[in-house]
């Protein structure tokens, strides 16, 4: 299936990796309703899609995203607070067909980084950040409470404390910063950037989706689980693992010392 045509974002697929551009370079990668209204499209489409195994996040021209578009909260008038809520909605919906996916996802971060984008960052599974980006949570200086998520991942990262001096003490941080704090995964040059995402995708793309989803799942509840409910979690998960065609042929793969093709099955 051909993949839609947008104008605010961008969506390729390659080989069961499909990489979704924010796409208005012009403001900066802004967040308005249409770039989330279709940022939502894509996320839902790409859920139903079985054969994507990657889902790759970036950002066209200079920068990832700066968050929030100021054009957007200026122009709405005494509308805003209604489009603002609509804008919330679509990106939110979003991140949850993200986290849902048998797929997993990759934020590439350059440039600026701030508001709503980190949040965006902060929901995939993976990030990995040019070494020269700067990062934001920006919230505070709008008058604005966070969104996307990122209240709930600056505290499972870093604790209630730190969390909240990124919220209302902190200005902008650098990419060595927040792979010191564990909020992304990797940093690269711009000249190694792409070969990293490029060798971190092929992995991922190499797994079984039924594997993925559920190690998502297991990994995401846990903080809020206890030990004996994690235990029974992993016990039906491994269990469902068990009856896929994939966990036979990762059975095989292994006494053959070979590596495994995994096809969804």
């Amino acid at each position: 299936m051909m993949p839609r045509e947008f104008s605010t974002i961008e969506l390729t697929i390659d080989e069961q990796v499909a990489t979704i551009w924010l796409n208005r370079p012009e403001s900066g990668n802004g967040i308005n309703l249409q770039m989330m209204t279709e940022f939502k499209t894509a996320a839902f489409d790409l859920e139903a899609n079985p054969d994507i195994r990657v889902v790759i996040l970036r950002g066209r021209g200079r920068h990832f995203s700066v968050g929030g578009d100021m054009a957007m909260f200026t122009e709405a008038g005494d509308a805003l607070p209604r489009v603002i809520a609509d804008v919330i909605t679509n990106f939110h919906d979003a991140l949850l067909s993200l986290r849902r996916s048998t797929a997993a996802s990759i934020a590439v971060v350059h440039g600026a980084c701030a508001g709503g984008a980190l949040s965006l960052a902060l929901a995939c599974d993976f990030v990995v950040a040019e070494d020269k980006a700067k990062f934001a949570a920006a919230y505070r200086k709008l008058g604005a409470s966070a969104d996307g998520g990122m209240t709930h991942a600056l505290t499972r990262a870093l604790g209630q404390r730190r969390a909240l001096e990124l919220l209302l003490l902190s200005d902008t941080f650098t990419a060595s910063d927040a792979l010191q704090m564990g909020l992304v995964n990797r940093l690269a040059s711009s000249d190694n950037l792409e070969s990293e995402v490029v060798r971190m995708a092929g992995i991922l793309r190499g797994n079984a989706p039924a594997s993925v989803r559920a190690l998502k799942g297991l990994t995401y509840q846990a903080p809020t689980t206890s030990f004996d409910q994690q235990l029974s979690s992993e016990l039906a998960a491994f269990a469902q693992c068990a009856g896929t065609a994939d966990f036979r042929e990762g059975v095989s793969a292994f006494a053959a010392r070979r590596q495994p093709v995994f096809k969804g099955a």
